[in-house]
């Protein structure tokens, strides 16, 4: 388990245990009057309720208004060029990447093929942030002579989420750069 999501954990069973007793607070002259196991679980149920919704919304879009969150705030789109090791040419890229406090998601499209990422993460390597993907390469079957359908793995910078870069490998045994500025569109 990421220390990420250990974060988050904690901070759900804080939000918990807060409104278990803000709710016990409200009903304090009931359970004063009459004590039960069944009134306390019930108001336990009531905030694991309540929290759930609160921490989900929070998971897929608050954080990112969280000033004291630890995770970069990536961009949505990239445009950039990718140059393999395989024949020295740059091609032209664009990326998409949708992120949510505990999940990333990445596609890269050219004008020969598409990548989606089966796995991605974001950790800090060697001091700099970085996000690190798997993907599964599909190229347009008019390509597929020369380039494959085949896996990678792509490991960027990202300290500055304006500009990211880095390199990735592939499953062909090729290797390669790419470098991406934020995106207008």
């Amino acid at each position: 388990m990421t220390d990420q999501i250990k974060e988050y954990l904690k901070d759900c069973l804080w939000v918990a245990t807060g409104l278990f007793v803000v709710r016990c607070l409200i009903s304090w002259p009931e359970l004063v009057s009459n004590l039960s196991a069944y009134t306390l679980f019930g108001f336990a149920g009531e905030a694991i309720g309540v929290t759930s919704i609160i921490m989900t919304i929070y998971e897929r879009f608050l954080w990112k208004y969280n000033p004291l969150s630890k995770v970069p705030k990536l961009k949505c789109n990239y445009e950039g060029v990718v140059c393999s090791t395989y024949d020295e040419i740059e091609r032209k890229a664009s990326i998409e990447i949708k992120q949510t406090l505990l999940t990333v998601h990445v596609t890269m499209v050219t004008a020969e093929s598409k990548s989606k990422s089966i796995t991605a993460t974001i950790e800090e390597v060697l001091g700099e942030k970085q996000l690190i993907y798997s993907y599964l390469n599909t190229p347009e079957s008019g390509y597929r002579k020369r380039s494959e359908i085949h896996y990678g793995t792509a490991m960027l910078c990202i300290d500055n989420p304006n500009e990211i870069s880095g390199q990735y490998y592939t499953d062909r045994k090729t290797t390669g750069n790419m470098t991406f500025s934020e995106s207008e569109r």
